[in-house]
């Protein structure tokens, strides 16, 4: 087989990560490139490329099918930038654009595109977006982010991209970060992997704000507007604010929103209320019969533990036990420790402390996706206090509220300091 075709059965493997080493991995590749491009490439075919069969030329179609699969309309474009999904020759392009202060186009951004059918390009991608963001090169940001394709990203990937991105802005001013997501803020791309994806609880009570009500105001669609006002809800919650006033409906259509946004709402609804009554309950059960609980619970859960709704935090966590543990985001280990601390209010509850300290045992915080750390922190403080007042432990109690008490300050959540307060007293 000649160089050019080796290199595209590399790049090919590389995108599908599918090492071919036996006929049954084609089987696979084949399923992966037909969905891939809608169109039908025959297992002969992929079995003569691979050496599985006597080798013959492909042809045109066949090496055009290939192409598209990887992100190029025509073989020939393959072979001009097939050095793209060379990682050190990516990392090399996106130097020279560095050094040399260029300004994008709508050619090096497709360039991008195409480079991130291999996903280890996405760190070199972030960084380069992060570089501009620090440079505050608001004209390049808006050429990124107009042809910046985020819908090709995996879940993974585009955790990844936002929290890089977001946390370049933190050694800016406030008024250039705003300055900033004022000028990209109408762009899809930029909401949907930036400021909707990383949810900046750290700064809810900062510049965050500030932007949740640019997403809020430019009413673009109607889960973004959701998305925004419950978590300026949250922010007045959570901050001991009035938050009465604040009234929240789900959209007509919201079967099709993501189950976690869903939650969110259903969240804001315990929150909101004085108590958690049998009509809320009941409508909780029911969503759950059509709903994925790994999803939709991860914003319940935090909601009824403020509440102290144990009797029903007890109920959903032996109902849907072996649901909630499983997930299979790059984010897991935040959904997992959210979940592993409920669990550990309920055997607290049941004064089966024991247990429950070995749920918090399990959580390692440093894992934890930087969005959420300091807001599940708040939340495992919390439990230990609790733990520690029923074991009447002075010492203890007052270790974990001081530790509460700074994180709380520094976050702007003071209703965690007056949940906790109460726990102080033995």
């Amino acid at each position: 087989m000649n160089n050019e075709h080796s290199q595209l059965l590399i790049d090919i493997q590389k995108k599908s990560k599918i090492t071919v080493s036996k006929v049954a991995h084609l089987k696979l590749l084949k399923d992966e490139i037909d969905s891939e491009t809608d169109k039908e490439i025959s297992f002969n075919t992929l079995r003569r490329l691979f050496g599985f069969l006597p080798h013959t030329s492909p042809s045109q179609a066949t090496l055009k099918t290939l192409a598209n699969y990887l992100g190029f309309k025509t073989y020939s474009n393959y072979l001009n930038n097939h050095e793209t999904y060379n990682e050190w020759y990516f990392q090399m392009k996106l130097l020279r654009l560095q050094l040399n202060d260029e300004e994008l186009d709508k050619a090096h951004v497709a360039l991008f595109n195409t480079a991130l059918q291999n996903e280890n390009h996405i760190i070199a991608v972030s960084n380069y977006v992060s570089f501009l963001i620090k440079q505050n090169n608001i004209t390049s940001l808006k050429i990124f982010f107009k042809y910046f394709d985020h819908k090709t990203l995996s879940d993974s990937n585009l955790s990844k991209f936002g929290i890089l991105n977001t946390y370049s802005f933190y050694k800016l001013k406030k008024e250039t970060i705003i300055a900033i997501y004022e000028n990209l803020i109408e762009y899809d791309s930029f909401r949907n992997s930036v400021p909707l994806y990383f949810i900046d609880y750290r700064h809810l009570n900062g510049y965050y704000l500030t932007v949740l009500k640019m997403i809020k105001d430019l009413n673009k669609n109607e889960s973004d507007v959701l998305f925004a006002s419950l978590m300026l809800f949250y922010q007045k919650f959570y901050a001991n604010e009035d938050y009465k006033a604040t009234a929240i409906e789900l959209p007509k259509n919201h079967t099709k929103l993501f189950p976690v946004l869903i939650g969110r709402y259903y969240g804001y609804k315990i929150l909101n209320s004085e108590f958690l009554d049998e009509t809320l309950q009941n409508e909780l059960l029911d969503k759950l019969k059509t709903i994925r609980p790994s999803f939709f619970l991860v914003e319940i859960f935090p909601a009824l533990i403020i509440k102290e709704a144990n009797d029903f935090l007890s109920i959903l966590t032996t109902t849907y036990y072996e649901q909630i543990f499983e997930v299979d985001r790059w984010s897991s280990q935040s959904t997992t420790s959210n979940y592993l601390i409920g669990l550990a209010h309920v055997n607290i509850y049941q004064n089966n402390l024991k247990a429950a300290k070995i749920n918090l045992e399990l959580i390692e915080l440093d894992k934890i996706e930087l969005a959420y750390t300091d807001y599940i922190t708040l939340f495992y403080y919390l439990t230990y206090i609790r733990l520690y007042h029923k074991e009447k432990n002075k010492i203890m109690i007052k270790t974990y509220y001081d530790k509460l008490y700074n994180l709380a300050n520094t976050m702007g959540y003071v209703k965690f300091i007056s949940v906790a307060e109460k726990y102080l007293t033995l």
